[in-house]
């Protein structure tokens, strides 16, 4: 008997269940799906649950999806943004079951937020017809990536290659923190909720090869990223919140269409996350933003 071959290759569209983490009761009358930033390790949705409460207080169950959880070898943005789309599209299958908690095969979300390439993610789904009924909400989610941004986010990536995840992690927390952060120190992300951050003179391990290619691999998707159009022909409430004084993501990387419901805050004294530098300010504006939904 012939032995069997080698199992064939998945097709590009093949992608895992992502991982994710549920805020609220599986009951909630309003969904919002909220895709993360780049995690050297998924954090289980660690970054959010600081202003989390807004979406709480006015009835959303929360959905945080690890954005490069669908990430596969070879993927540009486009492709992510792709698999992404059809993984969140009401009434698709788009491949196992979520679960009870996963997205709505038949109501599309509420809300739609991103932070950084999670909004980067979610920009670029904008030209889908059923994002059309969600309202956006984008923290320091760049829309279009000029050379700056480009050559500080390789320059990253590359230290990750060359020098290791500590190396790499310190590097970008250096252009992420926020001004009143001590330098190389600040909003350290633990890789499970009760583990602790790591050390500015850690070094690399075997453990961390995983992660350093993860980091390079999250931060060059941005690469020349440019969501211009469909966020110009969004029909919908879209709302950018982006720190006044980021070293990272600026005003310069964002966009809105012409409509009056498209708009930019920048939150004073904060950087490349506001929502963690001056979560008060934040928990105010999303407020503001879900509450104008419920009138």
């Amino acid at each position: 008997m012939t032995p069997p071959g080698p199992p064939s290759e998945p097709t590009h569209d093949t992608a895992p269940v992502p991982a994710h983490a549920v805020l609220g009761p599986a009951g909630s009358p309003r969904h919002a799906i909220v895709l993360a930033p780049v995690l050297a390790r998924w954090d289980y949705g660690a970054f959010f649950r600081r202003i989390a409460g807004p979406f709480l207080d006015s009835g959303h169950r929360v959905t945080i999806h690890d954005t490069l959880s669908l990430l596969r070898d070879g993927d540009d943005l486009g492709s992510l943004v792709h698999r992404w789309a059809r993984y969140l599209a009401p009434g698709k299958d788009p491949g196992p079951a979520p679960g009870a908690h996963g997205p709505s095969r038949h109501a599309p979300p509420d809300v739609l937020v991103g932070n950084a390439l999670g909004g980067a993610v979610v920009q670029g789904m904008l030209g889908e017809e059923w994002t059309h009924r969600a309202k956006v909400l984008l923290l320091s989610g760049p829309t279009v990536a000029d050379h700056r941004l480009n050559t500080t986010l390789e320059r990253i990536a590359a230290t990750a290659d060359a020098e290791g995840l500590p190396a790499a992690t310190r590097l970008l927390e250096d252009v992420v923190r926020g001004p009143d952060g001590p330098a190389g120190a600040a909003h350290r992300r633990p890789t499970a909720p009760d583990a602790p951050a790591p050390t500015a003179s850690a070094r690399p391990t075997a453990a961390d090869e995983p992660a350093a290619r993860r980091l390079a691999a999250g931060l060059r998707l941005l690469h020349d990223a440019d969501a211009r159009h469909p966020v110009r022909d969004f029909p919908g409430p879209l709302l950018h919140v982006y720190g006044e004084r980021s070293r990272l993501v600026g005003r310069e990387h964002l966009a809105t269409g012409p409509l009056p419901h498209h708009r930019l805050v920048a939150v004073p004294r904060a950087g490349m996350r506001p929502h963690a530098d001056r979560p008060d300010l934040v928990r105010h504006t999303l407020t503001r933003f879900l509450g104008a939904e419920l009138t």
